[in-house]
């Protein structure tokens, strides 16, 4: 007996698993960053021109606590601003879809929610850092050393589980908090997936700025040229698209109807 096309509208058969790919990710990201190779050059330089300047002012005026401690402020604006326009542009890119006006809204938009996610993000790690030098240099006996590479591998762990949170932050309109929440979430529910996209991360790191310990001039100079003009557009590009591959996965489940298609961390912020 033949199903009626009632019964097969009604029970239909689930989409297929979609499953994140890193190799997928690593090819769309190089495929973005060359089909709007000038917005990207250009975010890439603006970020760069935002965090070193700061930096060397602050270096320059360390010893004068008072400007330091403005020069700090500031470092911390110029870092946000930069981040926040980095991670817009290159959320727009990924999505091909960008325009000069996300410039603009990258700072009306984003620049408070990315203080606030640079301040929390940084003061966890400094707290972390600060352990771990702790157990390890100032304790230094050999049982509170075991708790100081537990500390670290912890640390390491975070830094690992927050490659989603700027995407997150830019994508979903969300708080840094929730940022945080979902992109650890997301994180513990595909573990391998996002240490393959943090491990090709920090391949692709190793590999720009490895020619800056040669002796060779040539090398370092193209070192320079790689960080100045892609480095940070590549990281926030592939974490980017390695968020919407997770979302596309919670999507097509969604469309199975199995009661898992919200992202990790939805119901909860």
């Amino acid at each position: 007996m033949h199903a009626s096309a009632h019964d097969t509208d009604r029970d239909p058969s689930p989409p297929p698993t979609y499953r994140p790919s890193v190799m997928r990710t690593l090819r769309k990201s190089i495929a973005n960053a060359w089909l709007h190779l000038a917005a990207f050059v250009a975010v890439n330089v603006i970020w760069v021109i935002l965090l070193v300047l700061p930096f060397s002012l602050l270096g320059r005026y360390a010893l004068r606590p008072g400007i330091a401690a403005w020069g700090f402020v500031a470092t911390l604006l110029t870092v946000a601003g930069g981040n926040a326009i980095l991670f817009r542009l290159t959320n727009r890119i990924a999505h091909d879809e960008v325009a000069l006006a996300d410039l603009r809204a990258a700072v009306t938009d984003h620049l408070l929610p990315s203080l606030a996610l640079l301040a929390i993000l940084a003061a966890v790690l400094a707290l972390g850092g600060f352990n771990v030098y702790f157990y390890l240099k100032v304790l230094a006996a050999p049982a509170w050393r075991i708790i100081g590479i537990i500390w670290g591998y912890v640390m390491l762990l975070f830094a690992v589980a927050m490659l989603y949170s700027y995407p997150l932050l830019i994508e979903q309109r969300i708080g840094p908090f929730a940022a945080i929440k979902r992109s650890a979430l997301l994180f513990l529910d595909n573990p391998g997936y996002t240490l393959g996209v943090a491990g090709a991360l920090v391949l692709w790191t190793l590999i720009v700025v490895s020619p800056i310990f040669t002796p060779i001039n040539i090398l370092k100079g193209v070192t320079a040229l790689a960080f100045f003009f892609i480095q940070a557009g590549i990281a926030a590009l592939v974490a980017n698209n390695a968020l919407l591959e997770l979302l596309r996965k919670y999507a097509n489940l969604e469309r199975g109807d199995d009661g898992a298609g919200s992202v990790p961390g939805d119901s909860g912020s």
